[in-house]
Parts: structure tokens; sequence; C-alpha cells
């Protein structure tokens, strides 16, 4: 059984008659969290916009639900998905529950409908208190939840978020984060685009697609990419110049770290003899040996080191 959500085939788009935007893009969602990542400018808004059907692609094919996005069954696939951009606008005169009522009145829903999905949405939000408030006198990260309840006004199989917790300050942007965890607990599928590559981390997502110059770098989840690019990291205390000296040809990005030395290695089982033998010879006791794939941040670093054509860019 084919549970693919979103897929594309050779997906182009160029800009005039030369600025390439999306080249030749091949990426292939499933349920749950998907990490859309690239720098600045590496092509990710450009694709989300390709996705919801608001830019037409140069070439290229989308599916999404398993059917042509741009084909006959478009309307019907786009009443499937919520979807908040980088720079949401508002009705700035409106609540946030006038708001969501407005939405509702667009999808044809019940006068019955609409009050009880904005009644869940708000506290979904935790925007109930705040109802009644004008989303001119919004916070940042108040905007940009309202932006997610109006996305998920008609009940969407996917949300596509860009950019979600961009400007927020870290407290806006852990209450995002909860709220995407919690979402798909509830089922949804979340295609999230971020340069802010810790907070993917922090959602667990399921599956990660690297972007840069508009193509696919890299796909698949953490532990296939781990097993791809055969890299460990490693935490290993103490910190003694001895075991420094032992590993120092086998680490990569060696660094201290209070009491401990942290590093990736491409060849574990050299470590692992040379810290043993050390420590039999020489009577050192090691506290700590912690060996584990690679996080988000290095995986995307390691990608785009094994494809040096490619600027890192903007990547925090």
């Amino acid at each position: 059984m084919n549970n693919t959500i979103i897929q594309t085939f050779n997906l182009t788009k160029i800009f005039g008659n030369e600025t390439l935007a999306v080249d030749n893009l091949a990426i292939n969602v499933k349920p749950g969290i998907y990490g859309f990542l690239g720098p600045n400018g590496a092509g990710k808004t450009t694709t989300l916009k390709m996705l919801i059907g608001s830019l037409y692609p140069t070439r290229g094919k989308i599916e999404i639900f398993g059917k042509n996005a741009f084909g006959k069954n478009k309307i019907e696939i786009h009443k499937r998905i919520g979807y908040v951009p980088e720079n949401p606008t508002y009705f700035m005169n409106m609540t946030g529950e006038r708001l969501l009522e407005y939405i509702g009145a667009l999808f044809n829903m019940s006068q019955q409908e609409i009050n009880s999905r904005v009644s869940s949405l708000l506290r979904l939000v935790d925007l109930s208190d705040a109802k009644n408030r004008s989303i001119a006198k919004f916070s940042a990260g108040m905007k940009q939840r309202i932006g997610i309840a109006q996305a998920l006004m008609n009940d969407p199989d996917l949300l596509i978020l860009d950019e979600i917790t961009s400007n927020l300050d870290p407290l806006g942007r852990n209450h995002i984060i909860g709220l995407i965890k919690d979402l798909k607990k509830e089922g949804k599928t979340i295609l999230i685009s971020t340069h802010v590559l810790p907070e993917i981390q922090k959602m667990e997502a399921d599956s990660i697609g690297i972007i840069n110059k508009g193509q696919l770098i890299m796909e698949g989840s953490i532990k296939e990419l781990n097993e791809r690019l055969g890299t460990r990291l490693v935490r290993l205390s103490p910190n003694n110049p001895k075991i420094y000296n032992a590993i120092e040809s086998f680490a990569i990005n060696l660094r201290d770290s209070l009491n401990e030395l942290i590093f990736e290695t491409e060849n574990i089982e050299e470590v692992w003899k040379a810290i043993t033998k050390l420590s039999l010879e020489e009577n050192i006791l090691i506290d700590k040996f912690i060996s584990s794939g690679l996080e988000i941040e290095q995986i995307f670093m390691k990608a785009l080191d094994n494809n040096p054509e490619f600027n890192k860019g903007d990547v925090i």
C-alpha cells in the first residue's frame, strides 16, 4: 500500500528566462512530520507555492494524496490542505474568533459546525482568552497561532507551514513546536520548511529533505540518513590529553565541552579499540562513552560537505 502524501517528479520552476528557483526536485512526503530544510533562498518557499497551487511549475509533476495536483481533482485535493505562509496577512481589525468564523463560511460550513470548530481551535492554539481581541493587538506568536488555527478550520489532512517559527521568541517557538507535535498525534501530516535546524530536531521529525539551490541533496528518516552517511557522534570523558591524542586521528570536528570530548567519526570500531587499549595500558577510567547518530544540524552540514558545489548559505 502506497501511503505517500506528496510526491514530486522533476519539479522545476524558472522565473523569467534564466532564474532557476527549483531544479528537477523529487521529494517524497509520508505521514508524520516532514522537515523541508535549506538555507534562505534555497527554493523552499517556491516549492511550497507550487504544492498549494499558487505557482504553476515550469515543468514536472506534483502528486498529492496520489492524485495530480493540477489535474481534474485539484479542488478536491486542496480542500484537504491547510497552509500558513511565512508572513501571513490578516484583516487586522477582526478578532481571532471572527477570522475563524469567516474562514468557516468560506468553506460553506454550517453555523453549528463553525461554532464548534472555532471553539475547539481557539483552545488548541491557546487563544480562547484572546478571542475577542483584535488581531492588530496580537503578539507575533499569537499571530502565528491564529494562522495555524485558520489553516485547520477545514480539518485538513495535510498542513504546510513556511518558516512558521521565524521572528518568534524562544517561548513562542516552543509553543509552536508543542502544537505541531500535538497535531501529528491527531493524525495530521505536517510539512514544515525552515532554515532553523534545531527546531526540526525538537519537533521529532519523521523524515527530512535537504534542498539547496533548488536541488534535493538528501532525503529520508534520521535513521536512514545516518546509515547512509556512516558517521557517528561520540561523547567521551574524561577529557584527558592521552585520550585526546589516542582518538585525534579518527575524529572529525573534535571539540572540548567541560570534562568531555565531543566529535564525529566514520570509524567507531577503531575509536573503541584505541580507547580500550589506552584504558588498560594507562589505567585510565573511562567515565563516559556514548555513540549515537548525528543530529539534524550535523546531517545537514555533512550533506553539504558531501556536495561541495553547494554553498551552505544562511543556516542557523
